[in-house]
């Protein structure tokens, strides 16, 4: 694993078995993703891992007709307003016309199913959204 990216090792470990983590400020209290190893609220750099019901309702979406090398198109996306606070970009499982503003949804860890090089992360898992 690279030097400069141990703090989201938790992150990675813990959805290879199958549950999501978020951080949290130890100063200020703030729940944020993706991993950062100083918080993005008030820059602290006490930071805890929270183990969190990956849940939460669709914020916005759309459907990615083209996409990057490696990856099938075309791709459905929602940006998920997590019950837990901060806002998740996802792949979502379901096609775009099942989708709604404010549908609830879950995020599960699945296995990575993409054409790149992942590099260290080449064991592990990544995550999507499903309509619950």
């Amino acid at each position: 694993m690279p030097e400069d990216l141990p703090y989201t090792r938790p992150f990675w470990e813990a959805l290879a078995e199958g549950d999501f983590l978020l951080q949290t400020c130890d100063v200020c209290d703030h729940a944020y993703f993706p991993p950062a190893p100083v918080c993005p609220d008030c820059h602290g750099d006490r930071v805890s891992w929270t183990e969190i019901d990956a849940t939460g309702e669709i914020y916005a979406y759309t459907r990615q007709h083209r996409t990057a090398d490696g990856f099938e198109s075309p791709i459905v996306l929602a940006t998920v307003d997590l019950d837990a606070g901060p806002r998740v970009l996802v792949r979502m499982d379901d096609e775009y016309a099942e989708l709604e503003i404010g549908a609830p949804v879950e995020i599960r860890s699945v296995d990575y199913a993409g054409g790149l090089d992942r590099g260290w992360l080449a064991d592990y898992p990544f995550f999507r959204g499903v309509l619950r």
